[in-house]
């Protein structure tokens, strides 16, 4: 209903709220209520009790319509230190056409996981895209603003790359899928 309720009044509103509207229910929050563990439910709502925005972060220039099966960001677990570290190696692994990625507070992050040396492919990642207290950009994010539109410059659309970004292990999406902290192996679950 509410989303047909917002479609009936993008004509007179711009599509910009609609498109955000969508953004933060079915990409941002359904990612994380679809793939996400318990933890990341209860995160989700504490989240939407604070009124913060979310992102969506996959689009990337060279998947071209395979968007999703095609992501250069890549995340690595590390384990000595048992935390990931997310990389946008190339230029074209940036993030691109993100609604709301500039003034998103979360995101969650489609990226190739690597496990010892191997690809398990596009798995999600919740992480924060500012700092909570500050506000501020998190280190090793860089924002970029993709510029006038021919149609919905009411909404924002961001580049995002990321250089060096350091995420807890806890910010894997795991309901199907984790990296074990204490062996380090990589477990599907049913």
């Amino acid at each position: 209903w509410a989303h047909r309720m917002l479609a009936e009044r993008s004509p007179t509103l711009g599509p910009g709220f609609f498109i955000r509207f969508t953004v933060q229910y079915n990409l941002f929050a359904g990612t994380v209520l679809a793939v996400g563990g318990p933890d990341h439910l209860r995160a989700l709502e504490d989240i939407q009790r604070k009124g913060q925005l979310g992102c969506f972060a996959l689009t990337e220039k060279p998947a071209g319509v395979n968007s999703g099966l095609v992501v250069g960001t890549k995340i690595t677990w590390l384990p000595d230190e048992k935390e990931f570290l997310l990389e946008s190696e190339d230029v074209g692994d940036r993030k691109n056409w993100i609604s709301q990625g500039l003034v998103g507070d979360k995101a969650v992050v489609m990226a190739d996981l690597n496990v010892a040396g191997k690809s398990y492919g596009p798995h999600a990642f919740l992480m924060d895209l500012r700092d909570e207290a500050t506000g501020d950009v998190v280190d090793g994010v860089l924002l970029e603003d993709m510029g006038v539109k021919t149609v919905g410059n009411d909404l924002d659309n961001a580049r995002i790359a990321f250089n060096g970004v350091r995420l807890p292990h806890s910010a894997m999406l795991n309901r199907y899928a984790d990296v074990n902290p204490d062996t380090g192996a990589y477990e599907e679950r049913a």
